[in-house]
């Protein structure tokens, strides 16, 4: 798959109340933990969107920054104004927070995505990763009956469209910490040694 058919999205965008402070821009082992997503996307994607209202800070890296159109309604806001600037129908969307995501883990969901609108990795008992999947731009309209809705769970939207989960326990690179997010400063430090 040419890498120039698929958009990488990055939400960036949450409150971080429990990082207590931008999580995107908040340093692990050296660097910013945006700079992990962005490294994992960048063999995949020809583009990549920065899903942030903090426009400032997220220019400097380079990439287009999408402002929520609807603002504090979580992921799916993220993904539905990032999904209306990309230009490609095929999209894989991360949140910033996931440093040990590994782009074999994200071709792995993309070559399954075939015929299908949203693929999202399954693992353990049932667990799905919402925010390390692909999202095929043909679900603007369903995300937006959500929203005006006011429904903003993910897993009401995989009801209404082409929803596959893969299983990814049986990946050769899958380990649980490979969806582990650092949403506090002590996940920073329990997570600090290689």
């Amino acid at each position: 798959m040419s890498k120039n058919k698929v958009t990488g999205i990055i939400l960036a965008g949450g409150a971080s109340r429990r990082m207590g402070r931008d999580k995107g821009l908040t340093e692990f082992r050296g660097k910013q933990l945006v700079k992990y997503a962005l490294e994992v996307l960048t063999p995949l994607c020809g583009e990549i969107l920065i899903s942030s209202n903090n426009i400032s800070e997220y220019q400097k890296f380079g990439y287009q920054i999408v402002v929520d159109e609807y603002k504090k309604i979580g992921p799916m806001g993220g993904i539905y104004s990032s999904l209306r600037k990309s230009t490609t129908k095929q999209n894989l969307v991360i949140s910033c927070d996931t440093p040990f995501l590994t782009t074999e883990l994200l071709e792995f969901v993309l070559v399954n995505s075939d015929n299908y609108e949203i693929v999202v990795p399954e693992h353990g008992n049932s667990f799905i990763e919402t925010l390390a999947g692909y999202y095929s731009s043909e679900i603007i309209s369903h995300l937006e009956r959500l929203i005006i809705r006011k429904d903003y769970k993910l897993l009401n939207l995989f009801k209404e469209v082409k929803f596959k989960s893969i299983k990814v326990d049986t990946f050769s690179g899958y380990s649980k910490d490979l969806f582990k997010n650092l949403n506090t400063l002590n996940d920073l430090l329990e997570n600090s040694d290689p």
